[in-house]
């Protein structure tokens, strides 16, 4: 279940994983209504996510990160072209 994160004993649960995650391959997507907050790329990606951000970009496709990058972000759904990340649940 998500949290807002609005409380820091929350924030430090999820920063270590503590909510759970979701280990992607090519081709693999994340389970609907599902929300993230960070990325872990483990071998070279193409990621397309959906943002639940305020402002700015709020879909993207095709980008490509390179294996050891991390991303944060509100993130609503993510799919992955290639390569295998770590996606962190909120």
């Amino acid at each position: 279940m998500a949290t807002d994160l609005f409380f820091s004993a929350d924030f430090q649960k999820a920063a270590f994983g503590h909510q759970g995650l979701r280990i992607l391959g090519a081709g693999e997507s994340s389970v609907g209504g599902e929300k993230f907050l960070a990325i872990q790329v483990v071998a070279d990606a193409q990621i397309d996510f959906t943002s639940s951000a305020g402002a700015g970009d709020t879909t993207i496709t095709n980008l490509v990160l390179e294996a050891g990058f991390i991303f944060y972000g509100d993130l609503t759904s993510i799919t992955v072209d290639s390569g295998k990340v770590i996606a962190y649940l909120q």
